[in-house]
């Protein structure tokens, strides 16, 4: 297994409830939903900073680094709204020659505590390109230099040797701020990671077209070996955040979805009930979810034994497939899968 630093997580999910005007008290929730998930940084774009008062409670528990798009002539608002910690955005091709990026960096730097820098639209750049840029970025007082895939046209392999070429061409550290529009934030987020970047930008649930902070946070601990520790009920502090932006999580989605871990098929059944290893990744308990076995038209007995044993009743062979053609027959007319309670009352009418 290769073990790699411990990332530095910059969340997007508030700014993402900013941009949606939700009221101040749901701000505060929100930003406590963070840190009850262990979520520390947060990056909220300046034009919206000061529509975001720090909520009462948590100045010492969240750092807030404002977002600065160098086209946009905002550094003076960055200075008078007090930003001690400052994520300036560069476009490439350059909408400014390198001399006035340096000399809007180092203005920056003047009164911020860390000025970090994103290279935007570089996917086009080979990764020779992208390193003949780095004498001259090296040199700059900045305190680290991210990557961003805005429109999410990079794939995991290409990724993974411009990250590299970062990575050993700065004294600095690196990062990522993977777009999802193919559907490969998750997979270039863990390249990226893989190559020695450590500023992780996501958002939780994949909220704003980003990489899900969650499946990067279980994916990198599970294949990268980094050691961090899961909160405690991850899926459901999740699912409980993503809720106050009025957002229903899927319930087969990866990591936090409710149903994950539902298994009906009689196959699914008797081989998880066996060896769970099977069809599960990893244990439920990690992420604060249970094993649900669920009873319908594509069920067998072995779901039927495994129901009844753990209520304390031991099923004939007989007796489960009289039963189970009775399930069938009740989850064909409804349509969906039997509760509990009816397969209880099954049971009972004989």
């Amino acid at each position: 297994m290769i073990f790699m630093n411990r990332p530095i997580w910059l969340d997007l999910t508030l700014d993402i409830a900013i941009s949606r005007q939700v009221s101040g008290q749901k701000l505060a929730e929100i930003a406590g939903a963070l840190t009850a998930l262990g979520i520390r940084r947060v990056v909220v774009d300046c034009n919206a900073h000061q529509r975001c008062a720090e909520p009462d409670g948590l100045k010492n528990h969240i750092q807030r680094y404002g977002l600065i798009d160098l086209a946009e002539d905002l550094l003076l608002n960055a200075e008078q709204d007090n930003l001690k910690k400052v994520i300036l955005v560069c476009a490439f091709p350059a909408q400014a020659n390198m001399v006035e990026i340096e000399t809007a960096i180092r203005e920056t730097d003047k009164y911020a505590d860390q000025v970090t820098l994103v290279l935007e639209g570089v996917e086009g750049m080979s990764p020779a390109e992208l390193a003949g840029m780095l004498p001259v970025i090296k040199g700059w007082p900045v305190q680290a230099v991210i990557y961003r895939d805005k429109q999410g046209r990079e794939n995991p392999f290409s990724l993974f040797d411009k990250i590299s070429r970062l990575k050993n061409g700065l004294v600095c550290p690196v990062g990522i701020w993977a777009g999802n529009a193919f559907g490969l934030a998750t997979a270039n987020t863990l390249a990226a990671m893989k190559a020695g970047a450590t500023w992780i930008m996501t958002a939780v649930g994949g909220m704003g077209g980003y990489a899900p902070w969650e499946e990067v946070l279980m994916a990198a601990r599970q294949f990268l070996g980094i050691d961090s520790k899961l909160p405690d009920k991850l899926a459901l502090g999740c699912q409980q955040l993503l809720g106050l932006l009025a957002w229903t999580v899927p319930a087969n989605k990866a990591i936090i979805g409710p149903a994950i871990f539902a298994h009906e098929s009689g196959l699914h059944v008797d081989g998880v009930t066996k060896d769970p290893e099977i069809y599960e990744p990893f244990v439920p308990e990690m992420v604060g979810l249970t094993r649900q076995l669920v009873v319908g038209k594509h069920s067998g007995t072995a779901a039927l034994k495994t129901k009844f044993a753990a209520w304390g009743i031991c099923l004939k062979e007989e007796e489960s497939k009289r039963l189970l053609a009775g399930v069938r027959s009740m989850a064909v007319r409804k349509r969906t899968a039997i509760s509990d309670a009816e397969l209880k009352n099954l049971y009972l009418s004989g």
